[in-house]
């Protein structure tokens, strides 16, 4: 069985980043990706599909974890356990209001991981995403501070990765985690 590397954090964080540094400097390391109902951005690993095809791949039994926020339908296929099977390494930006389910899913495969990224670094992010408005960019930040006291509350054992410097720094603290230098067992 391989290892399920579960990223969760603030959206804006830079998961997305770290996953394309690590599928370029790792291709053995296979990251999956979701599918969600909105257009996706470029450097995201998304499929977009509309709630109708979403609602027919759930009750399909093609997804193997769905979650809903921000108004969107989150999913993830079933390859993901395929993938697993095969003794593969695959990372995931997940979703920490999914992740007891995950936990119940993918069991001892799991490794959650949290990424964070200083308040100004995220703050820059979003605005230069472009998807917010200054209101709602706001009241994300606020969201930020309170996720990171829940996730530090309620798994304060879980490995940190601190993307607000280099992504190569990141992607260093990412790989200790997977090599298992770094305990982050849930």
């Amino acid at each position: 069985m391989g290892q399920l590397i579960y990223l969760i954090g603030a959206s804006g964080v830079g998961k997305d980043s770290l996953l394309q540094a690590a599928r370029s400097a790792y291709p053995e390391w296979l990251v999956a990706h979701r599918y969600l109902t909105r257009a996706s951005g470029a450097d995201e690993d998304c499929v977009a599909l509309g709630d109708a095809e979403f609602a027919v791949r759930r009750e399909l039994g093609l997804l193997c974890l769905d979650w809903h926020a921000h108004g969107l339908n989150y999913g993830i296929g079933v390859e993901v356990e395929a993938w697993l099977a095969r003794g593969t390494t695959v990372l995931l930006n997940g979703s920490r209001r999914a992740l007891p389910r995950a936990r119940d899913r993918f069991g001892e495969a799991l490794v959650a991981v949290v990424v964070t990224a200083p308040s100004e670094v995220l703050r820059r992010r979003l605005v230069e995403r472009g998807r917010e408005s200054p209101g709602e960019i706001e009241r994300r930040l606020e969201r930020h501070r309170e996720v990171a006291r829940e996730l530090a509350e309620s798994f304060p054992r879980l490995a940190r990765i601190d993307n607000g410097g280099s992504l190569s720094d990141s992607l260093a603290e990412l790989t200790a985690v997977i090599e298992g230098r770094c305990s982050s067992r849930i």
